[in-house]
């Protein structure tokens, strides 16, 4: 019988080997290549059996002498599709040979750049499609802003907007862009400038849209708390209540409060909203989420059991029980729990969380097979999914197994960051130290202006003693670039503190613990408080990261080295995000 399997498997062997030869990768051969159809199905089929590369190459190679338009946008799309910038930029760039005049090739290569690290081009690519679309400038700038906020490139996107405001001076809606991405990127005292040009200039957009302008006069307050400008924004929200004592009024002051970290003052507001049929559920997740943070489990679990009982919010309130019952040292419930967390931007880390508490008790091949359907389930994630496999491995000792993982999926994934950063961290970890500077090093030859992997290889230079005078240098760069970011002001601290310099390296790490009391910084704050003979100071902020960060293996250790007090009850091994968490620097420490 005919069996379409056994089809599939022969093709894709067959189709390997004719794309390697059709598209230079191997030697050549008299054999007149397959017809384009040949690679099509056998793209399609890796596409339904999970083989992201596989459909990529055959893609390529079906388009590789053809300039059909439509052949090269699909070819384009899969390469999207399947994480792979690298091909997607070759067939951008024949695409937009083809059909010179087409926005969406323009589009498909901005983005591919990128995610490249490439800005100019970028944003050369860009200018075309706003200048193009005949969805006008300002739909296209719209559509861009709700594009990058999905980004996790935050420092590019960043650098994306500010070459397209300076492109278009004149536009409101770029400048919006522009602050969206600089608050993003850690830098609210320029979200502050960007946001306020945006609101001196006219509205050209015809539309006259208030609700928009209000929600941009709430960024802009948001931001400049942030940027240390507290007083004026919380005086003017204060007298708006005051003025017209309305439950949304109420809600932004409440929301501001949090912004500026006073959560006993936001606790009341959201107490005084919770009695408001219609705000109830918002002020209930809010008290939770505040609750949950400042270590009040029972209260907040109250909170979100009464969201349960409301049906708002679930997959928040599921979620955030199941953080509880995993502090709680009850892994069964814990399970229970996130095997509930069904949409939102909690249901990754619920899982992810999930296959951490099997393998830890026991259950790896039930680890293993949830990651497999998180990897069929959720393609576009898969290097985060195989990212989080890999640790998964190397916490629980298996190094050599946590290295294949990643060695294969880049493989599958090679213009992945991520997971050669998680690579460099386990080859670290592994005292393989100039395995992982081999890693860093590659990767910032790739992306020599991401102060992501600027940071990443100066701090790890920095760690170990190693040549920190550069190692300065590179963060340095990176601190130029993102002045306010936790992981880069941490690692700033550090090389100071490295260099014997340990009064200013605590400055710069007070600073960073401020913005992140995550255990990497409390465990750097801490040795370098204990140094200056504030022993005591010391323990209270590795006690207080540790109630967070059990886990945390900086953590862990450097308490060790100094003799520290035992660690307060278990907790999950990375911090819940909070309400309004700020992305993270992938570094390796």
């Amino acid at each position: 019988m005919f069996s379409i399997s056994i089809f599939a498997r022969a093709s894709f062997g067959l189709g390997l080997a004719a794309c390697t030869a059709c598209a230079g990768l191997g030697k050549k051969t008299e054999d007149p290549p397959p017809p384009q159809a040949f690679y099509t199905v056998t793209a399609e089929l890796a596409l339904a059996r999970h083989q992201p590369r596989v459909a990529a190459l055959q893609y390529a190679a079906a388009s590789e002498h053809d300039s059909d338009p439509r052949l090269l946008e699909r070819a384009t799309q899969v390469a999207a599709q399947t994480l792979q910038p690298t091909l997607e930029e070759k067939l951008a760039a024949r695409w937009i040979a083809s059909e010179p005049k087409s926005v969406e090739a323009r589009r498909a290569a901005a983005r591919t750049a990128l995610a490249l690290y490439k800005i100019d081009p970028a944003a050369a690519h860009y200018r075309f499609v706003l200048v193009n679309s005949p969805l006008g400038t300002d739909a296209e700038f719209a559509a861009l802003e709700i594009y990058l906020a999905g980004n996790d490139n935050i420092f590019g996107s960043r650098q994306l907007a500010d070459r397209l405001a300076a492109a278009f001076p004149s536009s409101a809606a770029a400048l919006r862009l522009q602050g969206f991405t600089a608050l993003r990127a850690d830098d609210p005292i320029a979200a502050v400038r960007s946001f306020t040009a945006a609101l001196a200039l006219p509205d050209t957009s015809g539309k006259g849209d208030e609700n928009a302008r209000g929600d941009l006069l709430q960024t802009l307050a948001r931001a400049r708390i942030m940027a240390g400008d507290a007083d004026a924004p919380l005086t003017e929200a204060q007298e708006k209540l005051a003025n017209e004592d309305t439950p949304a009024n109420r809600l932004e002051y409440a929301l501001l409060l949090m912004t500026a970290q006073q959560n006993s003052a936001a606790t009341q507001q959201l107490q005084v909203l919770s009695h408001s049929a219609e705000y109830a559920p918002v002020a209930l997740r809010l008290l939770g989420l505040i609750d949950f943070q400042e270590g009040h489990l029972d209260a907040a679990t109250a909170r979100f059991a009464d969201l349960l009982k409301a049906d708002k919010y679930l997959d928040d309130a599921f979620y955030y029980l199941g953080l509880i019952a995993d502090r709680h040292d009850d892994p069964e419930h814990a399970l229970r729990l996130f095997a509930q967390v069904q949409y939102g931007e909690n249901t990754m880390p619920a899982m992810l969380r999930a296959t951490t508490i099997l393998q830890a008790h026991g259950a790896a091949a039930a680890a293993d097979e949830l990651l497999d359907r998180l990897v069929e389930d959720e393609p576009l994630r898969a290097p985060e999914i195989l990212t989080a496999r890999a640790r998964m491995y190397a916490d629980a000792g298996d190094s050599p197994r946590a290295i294949a993982v990643l060695k294969r999926s880049i493989e599958e994934y090679p213009d992945n960051v991520d997971l050669r950063y998680a690579m460099a961290t386990v080859y670290e970890n592994e005292g393989r130290v100039r395995d992982a500077m081999r890693e860093l090093t590659s990767l910032l030859n790739a992306r020599p202006d991401d102060p992501a992997a600027l940071n990443a290889l100066g701090y790890t230079l920095a760690d170990h003693s190693l040549e920190l005078q550069r190692a300065r240098r590179l963060i340095d760069s990176a601190h130029a670039v993102a002045p306010n970011n936790a992981a880069i002001l941490d690692s700033l601290g550090w090389v100071l503190f490295r260099q014997g310099r340990a009064a200013e390296a605590e400055i710069y790490l007070r600073t960073a613990y401020k913005d992140d009391r995550g255990g990497d910084i409390a465990a750097h704050l801490g040795e370098v408080l204990w140094q200056l003979g504030r022993s005591t100071e010391a323990e209270q902020i590795w006690a207080e990261a540790g109630a967070v960060e059990r886990d945390n293996r900086l953590l862990k250790a450097t308490r060790q080295r100094f003799h520290a007090s035992p660690l307060p009850p278990p907790a999950p091994s990375s911090p819940a995000p909070g309400p309004s968490a700020k992305p993270s620097l992938p570094t390796v420490h």
